[in-house]
């Protein structure tokens, strides 16, 4: 039997009725940026047949060899009658991304002859809709991209999360977390585990707590550095590099952040000009809505040439440090300064 799905934005939670039912799909592919959600997904399928130590679980980083895996899922597991029978999880196979083995192919196509004890899953970083192996997923299986969740999502989820460890939060003090903390539901995660440690017996979460507790990670502190430069605002930028710096973050680090976030701004600034909407703007620059709306913002402070000529010194610059004619250090202070 095929069962083929269309994705959206929220499809990975199918993968909970999975979970739940315990009724499994002979194949599954779960891909995209968001290495929280693939690394959740992973730990709950894994102890759902059996956990590492399990003679139902086996586990390949990188392409195994395909006879090699063909055998394995043919074989009957000894545990089979107590789950759903074997599962193999195969990690960057790079698989999705040139030409799949056409034995393997072949195996996974053949679904009528398909092992029903079997169970395969692929954790990619990225793929190729168009390939083979991607399609044949989607139809006899399931494909889910987990991309970075917009706020809406990550305030619903950490909501949930502090829920579950019997903490209560306002919506606005919930704005406060996201904002220091970014986007990376790791990053949410460790910031959430350390207010629900620091508020002990306490269950409701308070602005002055996330204050005192959350930092805001180097991502943001190098995006407010730059705003400040483009408001010519040149000891505010100089006062972000020095916490940085404080907080032993490495200047190579930051200037390929700058260098990051310039080449946003460039990439925000061209949708504008091409009349993309916010959907499709937001997937032109690689980031979430909400991430689109802040360089929209600082885009408005910058010229184009501005943005190309900041570009090209990022270059000029790293091009230095690696010929040995500029330090790290001095490369940053002359982006902020000069």
């Amino acid at each position: 039997m095929a069962y083929g799905k269309k994705e959206n934005d929220n499809e990975y939670l199918k993968l909970g009725d999975d979970l739940r039912s315990g009724k499994f799909r002979p194949c599954y592919l779960i891909y995209g940026e968001e290495e929280y959600l693939k690394l959740s997904y992973k730990k709950a399928f894994r102890k759902a047949f059996g956990g590492e130590e399990g003679m139902a679980y086996t586990f390949f980083d990188g392409a195994p060899d395909v006879d090699e895996l063909i055998d394995l899922l043919n074989t009957i597991p000894f545990t089979f009658g107590d789950n759903d029978g074997r599962l193999v999880i195969i990690g960057d196979s790079q698989w999705f991304k040139k030409t799949p083995p056409e034995k393997l192919v072949k195996f996974l196509e053949d679904i009528e002859h398909y092992p029903d004890t079997a169970h395969l899953m692929f954790i990619e970083s990225e793929v190729d809709k168009r390939g083979k192996l991607y399609k044949l997923i989607q139809k006899n299986g399931f494909a889910c991209e987990m991309g970075m969740q917009d706020r809406g999502q990550l305030g619903k989820w950490a909501a949930r999360y502090l829920s579950n460890a019997g903490k209560k939060i306002r919506s606005s003090t919930m704005d406060l977390v996201l904002e220091k903390s970014g986007n990376s539901m790791d990053n949410i995660a460790s910031e959430l585990e350390k207010l629900i440690a620091y508020t002990g017996e306490r269950d409701i979460i308070e602005d002055e707590d996330v204050e005192i507790i959350c930092s805001q990670n180097v991502e943001d502190r190098v995006f407010d550095m730059i705003t400040e430069m483009s408001l010519g605002n040149t000891d505010k930028a100089l006062k972000f590099y020095g916490d940085l710096l404080t907080l032993q973050e490495a200047p190579m680090k930051i200037l390929s952040l700058m260098r990051r976030n310039f080449n946003q701004l460039l990439l925000t600034k061209e949708s504008v000009t091409r009349g993309m909407t916010g959907q499709e703007a937001a997937k032109y620059v690689g980031v979430t809505p909400w991430i689109l709306g802040k360089l929209q913002n600082q885009a408005k402070h910058y010229s184009l040439d501005g943005i190309e000529n900041y570009l090209a010194r990022c270059l000029d610059y790293d091009e230095a440090i690696k010929s040995g004619n500029l330090s790290d250090r001095m490369a940053v202070e002359l982006l902020l300064t000069v």
